[in-house]
């Protein structure tokens, strides 16, 4: 039989199709630099940032500051552009140590509640005061929600008396830190002279207070603290009395945080985008440096220094790695590098950088955070809020490349989301998860080298992972800067009308 003219062409485009796919050119796998990422040069950058040298590298020490000048280097040597808002490669952020007073006394329901048994301090200086309380409920103000815990309360010149936390609230470190500091500005905005917070967390209250008894840090000028105290109340016997008669006499006697200015910088650079439509977005990658310095000696050897080479030397290196990367071809969207610090003592300098952005803030479409406690699964990355943003295929083909499958974080490990970084810049709107080191749960194989002394860059490290690590987090960030529309947080995700807002989308 005589093929048919229309044969004839189909099996013309056929042959065609198989020469191409066979023998072009063209399919050649394209490189990259982060192709060429080395694990000895990899190795090296971890085992100087982990190092004994920095004592662990807690914020405003020697050794914090000795791990920045480190990085800056590391972003010079790859050629990264700086702002003119900074000093080089340094934004200097304003940071006070809080040393917490010894003693003090709230006097409630004509109960006297002393400093640490049953109260502890968590803000503000010398005090002693009474008069009328106000009980506002949780204390929240939220417009978008519809939330006014004050309408109707006058609480001018009086003792603001709340819940502790907020309604539904699980996450504890972010009751203590993000919501406490909502609170304090609604309370002080309305004239308080204080915000008292009644204690009914899960936590139990000994472990509470042994942690917030700590010296502490708070970023801003030295003066202008408002007053906080926070009283226990697990048994809500308080609560119950005060729900029945919602104001009331109070006194408050301390003598205040002694307070004392540190220095402490974030390190930041940045690579114009490669794509004249798209180089004035940009994607920001963060990183803290910081670890939690020398602590309570452990093991046979009595070491008392916490390295930190999970937590977080693997995301130091991994920012390094992407500087070295794409200063040899830069994405489409130009990148911000952020190495920060103050993260491990309530995400200060991310919060900086966030309130004093070098660009507009709209202008970032996306931060891709680095942080994570160790791993438990090297054959994995595991991306806290990978389900939340419409970002998913393209950081799966970042880190597939490198044989890595990426999952997201367990549903007990979702409040994850709300503990790094990534939450500074979530507030903005911007879409922002956090890559971290593969783990399927919080067990041992995290928790024996968590805020540890054993958290080291030794032989129990797995640097070939590393190496993975680095590569698929420089990778996903090229695939998000390509991609030809930026990434956005999924309907209904609680960060989403902060993004409209932001980026001032219907």
């Amino acid at each position: 039989m005589t093929p048919s003219p229309q044969s004839k062409r189909i099996l013309f485009a056929a042959v065609c199709l198989a020469l191409i796919v066979v023998g072009s050119p063209a399919q050649k796998k394209t490189t990259y630099p982060e192709d060429k990422l080395r694990q000895e040069e990899l190795a090296a950058h971890l085992r100087f940032i982990a190092s004994d040298k920095l004592l662990g590298r807690m914020t405003g020490t020697p050794g914090c500051d000795e791990a920045a000048r480190y990085i800056a280097a590391e972003f010079k040597k790859s050629g990264l552009s700086t702002f003119q808002s900074a000093e080089g490669y340094f934004q200097r952020v304003p940071m006070v140590r809080r040393t917490p007073p010894g003693n003090g006394t709230v006097v409630l329901r004509g109960d006297s509640l002393n400093q640490p048994d049953k109260m502890i301090l968590r803000s503000g200086g010398p005090l002693k005061w009474s008069g009328r309380f106000e009980y506002v409920e949780y204390g929240m103000v939220d417009g978008e929600k519809g939330i006014d815990d004050y309408k109707g309360i006058d609480v001018r010149g009086k003792v603001v008396l709340a819940r502790f936390g907020e309604q539904g609230e699980t996450n504890l470190r972010r009751s203590l830190v993000t919501i406490a500091e909502v609170k304090r500005r609604a309370a002080q905005a309305r004239g308080a002279v204080a915000l008292v917070e009644l204690y009914q967390g899960q936590r139990d209250w000994k472990s509470i207070a042994s942690y917030l008894i700590r010296p502490g840090f708070e970023t801003g000028p030295v003066s202008g603290m408002f007053s906080h105290f926070l009283v226990e109340d697990t048994s809500m016997s308080f609560l119950l009395k005060i729900q029945t008669k919602p104001s009331g006499e109070i006194a408050l006697q301390t003598d205040g945080f002694r307070l004392e200015e540190i220095p402490a910088r974030n390190v930041i650079g940045f690579f114009r985008g490669s794509d004249p439509r798209l180089r004035d977005e940009y994607v920001l990658l963060t990183a803290h440096y910081d670890h939690i310095g020398v602590g309570k000696p452990e093991g046979a050897s009595l070491d008392s220094i916490y390295n930190g080479a999970r937590d977080n030397g693997m995301g130091t290196v991994a920012l390094i790695a992407a500087a070295k990367s794409f200063s040899k071809a830069s994405p489409k969207r130009s990148v911000i590098i952020a190495a920060v610090t103050g993260e491990e003592v309530g995400l200060i300098g991310s919060k900086y950088l966030a309130a004093e952005s070098p660009v507009p803030m709209g202008k970032i479409v996306f931060d891709l955070n680095i942080d994570g406690a160790g791993y438990d699964d090297t054959t994995i990355v595991t991306v806290v809020g990978l389900d939340r943003t419409n970002s998913e295929p393209a950081i799966k083909a970042g880190t597939e490349r490198y044989g890595l499958t990426v999952m997201a974080e367990p549903d007990a490990l979702k409040g994850l989301f709300n503990a790094s970084d990534n939450l500074s810049f979530a507030n903005e709107g911007v879409p922002a998860p956090t890559f971290s080191e593969g783990f399927h749960a919080f067990g041992p194989e995290i928790t024996k080298y968590y805020h540890r002394a054993a958290d080291q860059a030794d032989e129990n490290f797995n640097f070939s992972y590393l190496l993975k690590f680095c590569k698929a987090f420089v990778h996903s960030a090229r695939m998000i800067g390509d991609l030809p529309v930026a990434p956005f947080w999924k309907p209904g995700d609680p960060f989403e009308q902060a993004g409209k807002k932001l980026y001032q989308k219907n």
